[in-house]
């Protein structure tokens, strides 16, 4: 089938090609679009004196609907025909450049002159032959004289505009010969070609054109396009006054329409570069002559010919995927290579060329695919000088050698040896006798019909592709610089419609734009009358600018967004509000500043101006040197220079971050950078001590190093080697087995028979859990053994624990694994945004923005990749869409795309405007992805300088990275791989690693074996192509099912799966963050809930958001991941639909949480409900009302029959797929919620929970009925079944119109099943239509608006996750709620799972809250996911067992004196720390006490008046004299520093039986003198004499003080010491208390059943053994 070919961009039905409508009475017949009936009247231009001059004005066309003013029975005019004659002595470089000299200067004469050209004056024109091969023209240094003259004259000549035309046409300007047009000519008429529709699209001065047969030429209507300005110029000169229709212009910008030529015929350009076709068209990335065919093949009708000469390579090409695409869209009527220098003459060029001749296939015409491949050269047809038997050419010729003029042999090209054709005889007659071979008649014409006349009309400035405009009362649509008149394709009503909505934009624009440029309100108030009469005027007849019709008609306008944005539409009541533009001012002109008073001042402007501190900014707002501004700045600690890139930034960036990386930075970098030193010593986080972390046995942080040691001092096993390789994310170790057989600690104390204690280690390291397996000697299948697995696990938490201790118990160990994991994890300083400067330029003053919304977009802006964690309601919206204005107006973004689920793309786009109303949005909806418009779509996303392209989920989906990139991509990863195998390999170590690099492998290498099959992709449409370099992405939870390498078998709330969609957005983050450099920079996700079924979903989060810093921290894997902050069980479990057993991995808890957030909100803005405090309903009593119902007999019966059937699973009496944990759970749900449910014919409880549900809402109904306040009543475990069986649905509905409520006011979600359906009955809740509302969390979860009226929200039963009861209570506790007050009420059925459920969701949830608002306090936190009941929660719940009671204070008593553990081992570490100093400090203290003893006793008593000292060998006596010699030292050795710019330090006498010393360190500072025996004794610097004596004096006093004090210190340290050792030789206080718990609460457990693994419990038959295996 024929590819369909790209869209002309005309709307449906307007299409040129499409069925003409119906047309006035009088017709105007065109030659562009027109057949004669009957031959015409021809004038000959020999006859032209008498016809007159002003029939050639105007007559050039620039578009294809525009044609030439004569009328049906004008007389045609044509040109003289081309001779050879003409074109004579055009042989060397000089003769041609003269002519073309000589056509230049006549040209010129020409047109200035505005007149046609006569004969003479064609003979000069038709000479010009173009700058093809003749290079040395615009060379001005030329070595050789005469020719660097005539570039200067060629320069001197030709405008600037045409002098780069013409230089560029240097490659490719080569024009043909005569004789080899003739020929072609010769074979379009054999063809059976006799008129038509022409096009010629590299016209050069048209020698084709001149050349035609003249019967052709009468019948033929032809429109040339040439790109060099020169030469399209002689063109128009030489055949626009004959009717050819010329474009000077390139080929691929050219508007031209689609299936209308019946011939394209051309001499095309050569070359190996492309053209610059930004749209996705297939052929777009071709080389130019490759291009040329694609281009003329969409042109062309099915049917018609393309006649081309070009390059050998189109059809000796090595690949064939050109030929292929020609191939799809035509048959190769025939081919001629033509010999070597059969362009030598005219073209100046050797190159080897073809001309082709191909027919465009019609729909139902096969492929033939005989010249697709290349053959080699026959015999017959290789030259008697190539001895080279396989010399390659297309099979075509190798069939067909006749085909070929001349011989085959290499030669060189001027860059390498390539197959040609040499021909020696006459070329006219060999190509005369080739035509003749060509199939005859191969041809059909078909008749045209007549088309109007179009008058071209160029675009206004500004006026957007695709818009419509009015011109002169006619509706006309942008195209390319024109608009087209598309007024007689549209009925009047259309007509009338379009006239309407333009006025309405443009009176819009006109206020928003008069609005900005500061215009009084007087003006304003006029044009906001002219919008307000317009818009009610259109609206009375037409209705609401949002109804269906007018978004048909207007929808394709870029400008419809404006449109949706003025007002607010209700969809069911088919009205609008008016936007606020009506009513008042929306934007405010916001101006940069041009000058600065302050440096802080012109920081804040460079900031909110520039996004970043940009000194020459700074400096040209405060007319000071850049040096002194920066100078001032970082003085006030207000800036830094950054060492890392030397970017200057601001503090609150640089003192934040990874500061303890940027302090070792600032440190290497030397002393210029000691302010940076000093700032950010203040912002190092404190280190966590001991107890607050958790070193677990395969956590990539621990080093191999200190495993290999815990295997050789705890498992005594001294040979072995552990590696870890963070490519694979696994861990090995290579041991030898028989050591490890004789070591007891290994296959017995830490190990069992089965499994050895260095497979556990390893399956520890490897995030895996043991399990064994026993082969039935029958079936030769492997069956789980149950009490080897269970031995094994036992043995496996053994060793955790164990090596948990152990990590910790050595001093120096503990320190140096607190510094890693601290240095790794502990290293940031998050970043406090403060958004509150920004201004927002364009952003409409009618919003008043929330601080946090501020702080958000700063966020965005500055940090690059940002998750928008914020609850319902917090205006995520906005935010991404000031953000993306903002990065926009910085030049950090060029195109941001917006990604929105289905159902908001006009909300959003509407929103968006709203909030930017002069912002360019363009808005892309499924149907712009359908049939032919996707081109339309991608080419006016690719070409158009779009605020924001807004595009639905699935049409982004839709739109697929190329193929290329994402084979790059999976190329890359698996080379990655490759790597790492090598390496692993190279180790030497265990094959582990490499088993699991090869899996990894594997998998990559089908993902790319399928992209490579998948042929449903449109492989014409790819991302890159639109030019879009940031993301944001709305609703980013439903993208969450990413890929993932793990060696966990199965883990809760993770998908096993990848969803393509996943992967999708995962490759197109990849490719926006490579646009940044690879920076963590473009993308943006936007969601409520980034955790709904298990904390492990963060990880894909931070996969997609911080691939470097995952990369930085080892973390890719996410087995490194899970080891590092989670704590996995695994069981052996039933699976969901009883089928058998499965291996079942769930996170139990997270560890080390603060880390996990510190890292993860990098990128998560987070903001919970109690961050922002936004105006929702308050909730009577501050929480939830429990409405507890006592258990009727028979239902306290049926739990006891829950107890024996989890007994019956427990022991193996029945099959899985007979019953199971999860049936149980369910029955004792249902029960619990009516008794009815499980036993249909049992009594109505009148004490149960739908009887206490229907007395509540009955009561509420009554209260609120003034305010018709509305209810919703939640319920999972039923669905309304219409009587055909019981359902707590309608027994509640039943119950409730037995109350008194109308049955039209209660309605269940499951009756509206459409969208529509929803919308009308949501309206009807929240107008008080509808009172009580009942539906599951599914239904009437996410996007239920229906809070208006709400009043009171009831849980029937307990959903399974936190995230549900948020939904759920989300639909009431949200802003648009007009109660001040509201309710939710939880109904419990006492003794039931009930209780259990609620608490455990609202532990859960309080959890997350604490952990997402960063809670430092909690250190591991329970996972959320909550499967089916265990046995032994069923039976302790069921049976209201009073050991739960006990067991739950227990614990409750056992966590506080954890707790209190907790503290007092981190005070015993640092304790042992201490105890390890001291010993050596004291030893220290002793030496230097015994010091200052000795400088006591060689003191010589000095007083005031009896001084006397030594200074440079003279003795000085009195205070005076000292006192002056003391000051002259001092300034003498203070310039000394000064000048020699290094410190100096000296003895210069003596004083008091001590050696007088003096230092100086800086210019700035005051020398220092000191005296120095065997210690140091430092005297105040002073400057003055008597101040400098007083120093002196009290430095020789403070001898005996240094000893006294030391002794001190010395006395209380050899205390200290004393008093820690007792300290560390008690036991912590409550030991015992606590011992004693820990042993009752195993006691409850072992009651309980809770302390067994499920996995050795069951005896598992053949069958379970089937599935387990």
């Amino acid at each position: 089938m024929a590819r369909p070919t790209a869209p002309s961009l005309w709307l449906p039905g307007f299409d040129p090609a499409a069925p003409a409508l119906p047309r006035p009475a009088e017709q105007v017949c065109l030659s562009v679009s027109c057949e004669p009936a009957e031959p015409v009247e021809v004038i000959h231009v020999e006859n032209l004196i008498d016809v007159e001059q002003e029939q050639f004005v105007d007559t050039v066309r620039a578009n294809w609907r525009v044609v030439a003013t004569a009328t049906e029975t004008a007389p045609r005019i044509l040109w003289p025909q081309l001779t050879r004659a003409a074109l004579e002595h055009l042989t060397g470089p000089t003769a041609k450049f003269e002519a073309n000299l000589a056509a230049i200067t006549l040209l010129r004469q020409i047109e200035t002159e505005g007149r046609p050209a006569s004969a003479d004056d064609r003979q000069v024109l038709q000479r010009y032959t173009g700058w093809g091969g003749m290079p040395a023209s615009f060379n001005l240094e030329a070595a050789d004289s005469a020719w660097a003259e005539r570039a200067r004259r060629l320069q001197e000549l030709l405008p600037a505009e045409d002098y780069e035309s013409a230089r560029a046409s240097v490659n490719n300007s080569h024009y043909t010969e005569v004789h080899v047009i003739e020929a072609i000519w010769q074979a379009v008429e054999r063809f059976g070609f006799t008129g038509g529709r022409i096009l010629e699209p590299s016209a050069g001065v048209g020698h084709f054109i001149g050349d035609m047969p003249r019967n052709l030429a009468e019948r033929s209507s032809i429109t040339a396009v040439e790109i060099d300005r020169v030469s399209g110029r002689i063109l128009k000169a030489l055949y626009a006054p004959g009717g050819v229709d010329v474009r000077i212009s390139p080929f691929e910008k050219t508007p031209l329409p689609d299936h209308w030529f019946d011939l394209v015929i051309g001499n095309v350009p050569f070359g190996k570069y492309k053209v610059a076709d930004v749209s996705n068209r297939a052929y777009a990335r071709f080389s130019i002559h490759n291009y040329f065919f694609g281009r003329a093949l969409d042109l062309v009708r099915p049917g018609g010919l393309v006649c081309f000469i070009t390059s050998s390579h189109t059809m000796d090409g090595q690949y064939d995927a050109v030929r292929e695409y020609i191939a799809s869209q035509a048959h190769l009527l025939g081919a001629i290579r033509l010999p070597k220098g059969t362009f030598a003459g005219i073209a100046s060029t050797e190159v080897q060329t073809d001309i082709l001749f191909l027919r465009k296939r019609q729909r139902a015409e096969a492929v033939e695919a005989k010249w697709l491949k290349l053959g080699t050269v026959p015999d017959s047809l290789r030259h008697p000088q190539c001895y080279e038997r396989y010399l390659p050419i297309n099979a075509w010729y190798a069939e067909h050698p006749q085909f070929c003029i001349g011989r085959i042999r290499r030669e060189s090209n001027g860059y390498e040896e390539v197959p040609v054709a040499v021909f020696e005889g006459d070329l006219e007659a060999a190509l005369a006798e080739r035509i003749a071979l060509l199939p005859a008649g191969a041809y059909r014409p078909v008749a045209h019909k007549a088309a109007p006349l179009r008058v071209v009309v160029p675009a206004e400035a500004g006026a957007r592709p695709g818009s419509y405009r009015l011109h002169q009362g006619r509706v006309h649509r942008v195209e390319g610089s024109e608009m087209v008149d598309v007024h007689d394709q549209l009925n009047a009503t259309q007509r009338a419609r379009l006239t309407g909505l333009c006025a309405i934009r443009d009176h819009a624009r006109a206020l928003l734009d008069a609005q900005l440029a500061d215009e009084g309100d007087g003006r304003l108030g006029h044009l906001r009358a002219m919008l307000n009469g317009t818009y009610e005027r259109f609206v009375s007849r037409y209705g609401c600018l949002s109804t269906r019709a007018n978004a048909l008609a207007f929808r394709r306008d870029p400008d419809y967004p404006l449109l949706l944005s003025l007002e607010h539409y209700d969809e069911e009541a088919d009205t609008a509000r008016k936007a606020a533009l009506f009513t008042r001012r929306t934007l405010t002109r916001v101006v940069e500043p041009s000058t600065a008073g302050e440096p802080a001042e012109a920081l804040a402007a460079s900031i909110q101006w520039r996004g970043r501190v940009d000194p020459a900014y700074m400096a040209e707002l405060l007319g000071a040197p850049e040096a002194a501004v920066l100078e001032a700045l970082a003085g006030a600690g207000q800036v830094f220079l950054d060492p890392a890139d030397g970017e200057w930034k601001t503090a609150d960036d640089y003192l934040s971050g990874n500061v303890k990386a940027k302090l070792k930075q600032a440190v290497l970098s030397g002393s210029t950078y000691q302010r940076n030193i000093d700032a950010l010593e203040q912002v190092q986080p404190e280190d966590l001590p001991p107890a607050a972390i958790e070193p677990r046995l395969g956590a990539v942080w621990i080093p191999a190093l200190d495993v290999e040691a815990f295997i050789q001092q705890v498992l005594e096993l001294k040979d072995c080697q552990v590696g870890y390789s963070a490519e694979a994310g696994a861990w090995s170790v290579k041991y030898g087995e028989w050591e490890a057989r004789q070591n007891v600690k290994v296959t017995q104390e830490f190990g069992t028979s089965r499994m050895n204690a260095i497979e556990l280690v390893q399956c520890a390291l490897n995030v895996q859990v043991p399990t064994v397996r026993d082969r039935d000697p029958l079936t030769d299948k492997y069956f789980v053994n149950p009490d080897e697995t269970l031995a094994a696990r036992e043995k496996l938490g053994l060793i955790k624990e164990r090596f948990a201790g152990w990590a910790f118990e050595d001093t120096e160990r503990r320190e140096k694994l607190c510094r890693i994991y601290n240095d790794l994890f502990n290293a940031t300083r998050p970043r406090r945004f403060d958004g509150s400067h920004l201004k927002l330029p364009g952003f409409s003053r009618c919003f008043v923005l929330h601080p946090h919304q501020l702080d958000s977009v700063w966020r965005i802006v500055q940090s690059g990749n940002t998750g928008l964690f914020h609850v319902v309601g917090a205006g995520k919206t906005a935010v991404c869409v000031i953000a993306s204005m903002e990065l926009r107006r910085l030049g950090f973004a060029s195109k941001p795309c917006h990604v929105v689920p289905n159902h908001m793309l006009a909300q959003y786009t509407a929103e968006f405007v709203r909030l930017y109303p002069n912002a360019s949005v363009l808005m892309a909806s499924k149907e712009d992805l359908e049939g032919d418009r996707r081109r339309e779509l991608v080419s006016r996303i690719a070409t158009g300088d779009w605020d924001a392209v807004v595009i639905t989920h699935s049409s982004f989906e839709r739109i697929r990275m190329s193929p290329r990139f994402s084979e790059r991509f999976i190329k890359e990863i698996i080379h990655e791989i490759e790597m790492a195998v090598r390496a692993e390999k190279s180790n030497d170590r265990s094959n582990r690693i490499v088993k699991q690099l090869e899996a990894m492998k594997k998998n990559w290498a089908v993902r790319l074996e399928k992209l490579s099959a998948d042929q449903k992709k449109d492989d014409l449409l790819s991302w890159e192509l639109l030019g879009i370099d940031a993301l944001f992405v709305d609703e980013a939870h439903l993208h969450k099912n990413l890929y993932r390498f793990t060696k966990m078998t199965r883990v809760a709330g993770l998908p096993l799966t990848s969803s393509e969609r996943a992967f999708d957005l995962f490759l197109k983050t990849r490719y926006t963050m490579q646009l940044h450099g690879h920076a963590q920079r473009g993308v943006v996700f936007a969601t409520a809930t980034p955790v709904a079924n298990t904390m492990a979903e963060i990880h894909t989060m931070m996969r997609y958001l911080q691939p470097n810093r995952l990369a930085e921290l080892g973390l890719q894997q996410f087995d490194a991941w899970a080891a590092t902050f989670g704590e996995s069980v695994t069981a052996l479990e039933i699976a969901p639909d009883g089928s058998g057993y499965r291996m079942h991995t769930r996170f139990a808890r997270f560890i080390n949480v603060p880390e996990l957030m510190a890292v993860f909100g990098e990128v998560a803005d987070i903001r919970t409900a109690e961050m922002l405090d936004l105006p929702v309903p308050k909730l009577r009593g501050g929480k939830p009302r429990i409405v507890a119902c006592p258990a009727s007999p028979s239902l306290k019966a049926f739990v006891q029959t829950l107890v024996q059937r989890a007994e019956a699973i427990r022991n193996g009496d029945v099959k899985p797929n007979e019953d199971n944990m999860l049936a149980i759970t369910t029955d004792g749900r249902k029960a619990a919620l009516d008794f009815r449910l499980v036993a249909p014919l049992a009594r109505f409880d009148e004490h149960g929970k739908v009887a206490a549900c229907v007395r509540e809402v009955h009561a509420i109904w009554q209260r609120t009925t003034d305010f018709r306040g509305a209810q919703l009543v939640f319920c999972d475990l039923s669905s309304p079944k219409g009587g055909k069986s019981f359902s707590v649905y309608d027994d509640l509905r039943d119950r409730l119109i037995g109350a008194g409520i109308p049955e039209k006011e209660i309605a269940f979600v499951h009756d509206a099943e459409t969208d529509v359906q929803k919308a009308t009955l949501f309206k009807a809740v929240r107008e008080g239509r509808v009172r009580v509302l009942l539906g599951s969390t599914a239904k009437m979860g996410v996007g239920t608006n229906v809070q208006t009226r709400l009043t009171a929200l009831h849980h029937l039963d307990a959903p399974w996750r936190p995230c549900d009861v948020e939904q759920r209570e989300g639909r009431i506790l949200r802003q648009g709620n007009e109660c001040e007050e509201v309710e939710v009420f939880r109904y419990v059925t006492e003794g039931s799972f009930d209780s259990y459920m609620w608490q455990t969701l609202e532990t859960k949830a309080r959890f997350i809250a604490q952990v997402m608002k960063g809670d430092q306090g909690i250190r591991s936190l329970e996972d959320v996911e909550l499967a089916a009941l265990s046995y032994a929660e069923v039976k302790a719940l069921a049976s209201g067992n009073p050991l739960v009671i006990e067991k739950a204070g227990v614990d409750a008593e056992v966590a506080k004196l954890s707790t209190l553990f907790s503290v007092w081992r981190n005070q015993r570490y640092a304790n042992e720390s201490e105890v390890g100093r001291l010993p050596m400090m004291i030893e220290a203290l002793e030496k230097k006490v015994a010091l200052y003893a000795r400088d006591a006793a060689r003191i010589e008593p000095q007083t005031m008046q009896g001084i006397a000292m030594e200074l440079a060998g003279r003795r000085i006596v009195g205070p005076d004299a000292v006192g002056e010699a003391l000051r002259g030292f001092v300034r003498t050795a203070k310039e000394e520093v000064r000048t020699a710019s290094r410190m100096i330090e000296r003895i210069v006498g003596r004083f008091g039986g001590f050696d007088l010393g003096i230092v100086a360190a800086r210019g700035d500072e005051t020398p220092n003198l000191y005296l120095a025996g065997h210690c140091l004794y430092n005297a105040e610097p002073y400057q003055t004499g008597p101040a400098l004596v007083a120093a002196l004096l009290g430095a020789l006093e403070s001898v005996g003080k240094h000893h006294a004090d030391a002794e001190i210190q010395l006395e209380t340290r050899r205390k200290r010491l004393e008093d820690l050792r007792l300290e560390l030789a008690r036991s912590f206080e409550h030991e015992g208390r606590l011992t004693n718990l820990l042993v009752r609460q195993r006691e409850l457990l072992k009651q309980l059943d809770l302390d067994k693994d499920e996995a050795g419990s069951a005896k598992v038959d053949a069958d379970e053994a089937r599935q387990a295996a």
